[in-house]
């Protein structure tokens, strides 16, 4: 598995170089990013340049995040799908074989009316990732806390499976976050049930020390600070032959407060020693 940064755990306000320059300090392998910032490099300089951004730092992009606002209205919609063709070929050219995405668990909108435009919108971005051979990801968000809107929406594995068969398109996935399997009440066996084809990025970061119904989704810890089994469920997804990105993603205010790269450094540390005691299923 590939230990991963992502710029959630530093804090989100992190420049661009200096998170790349983080990440590479750190030891990371890999980052989780934007694309438009090495679109916009690339567009100004040249793609030389913006693969050099990487190769220079020995990174590699895990996965990037969909760079389409398919949540609002259509005319938005439209608008940045134009560009999703172009931005996936050049995350093609920089390396990276995946994109991700999530989907916020309740709605005031009617149900049937907010299913199924996220359908419609999804598998007209899943169709064009597809062409340009990137797999597609989608995450479901956990927490009973989060879902504070009129409906419920997708807050499970199965749910999330069962709208991604909706989709219908073969490149597209799971986003499995540990905090979301942990707080939507998923087990090891929920895990032993899927195939690595159904996954997409792994993001790993653990829970305070309270009941999974109490959890907050942007109070997340470290891995190996909480109390998630993630020895057991990176041992399941191991057993399944998921060997790709690991992505630490925290909310918390500890992180960006420090500088990046001691944030970084003190980040790779703790994905280093979860991932170093993996648990055999």
């Amino acid at each position: 598995m590939i230990p991963t940064l992502n710029p959630m755990t530093t804090g989100g306000h992190v420049p661009f170089i200096d998170f790349l320059d983080a990440a590479y300090e750190a030891g990371f392998p890999a980052i989780e990013y934007s694309i438009e910032p090495f679109a916009q490099v690339a567009s100004e300089q040249s793609e030389a340049a913006a693969i050099e951004l990487l190769t220079s730092r020995n990174l590699q992009i895990g996965s990037f995040m969909l760079p389409v606002e398919f949540r609002k209205d259509e005319h938005t919609f439209q608008e940045q799908l134009k560009e999703l063709s172009k931005l996936a070929s050049l995350a093609r050219k920089l390396g990276t074989d995946r994109c991700c995405t999530w989907m916020l668990p309740s709605t005031d909108e009617p149900v049937a009316e907010y299913t199924s435009r996220f359908i419609r919108r999804l598998r007209a971005c899943a169709k064009v990732l597809g062409d340009q051979g990137i797999r597609f990801g989608i995450e479901w968000v956990g927490p009973k806390t989060m879902r504070t809107m009129k409906h419920d929406f997708i807050h499970t594995i199965p749910g999330t499976l069962e709208f991604i068969d909706a989709i219908g398109e073969n490149n597209t996935g799971l986003l499995f976050d540990s905090f979301h399997w942990f707080t939507s009440h998923a087990s090891i066996e929920d895990i032993l049930g899927l195939t690595e084809q159904q996954i997409v990025l792994v993001h790993i970061n653990d829970a305070p020390n309270k009941p999974k119904d109490e959890q907050i989704d942007m109070e997340r810890l470290l891995p190996g600070e909480g109390i998630i089994d993630l020895a057991g469920m990176l041992g399941a997804l191991r057993k399944i032959g998921y060997n790709h990105a690991v992505s630490v993603e925290t909310f918390g205010t500890e992180l960006p407060n420090m500088h990046p790269n001691e944030a970084a450094i003190k980040t790779k540390a703790a994905v280093d020693r979860v991932l170093g005691n993996i648990r055999s299923i």
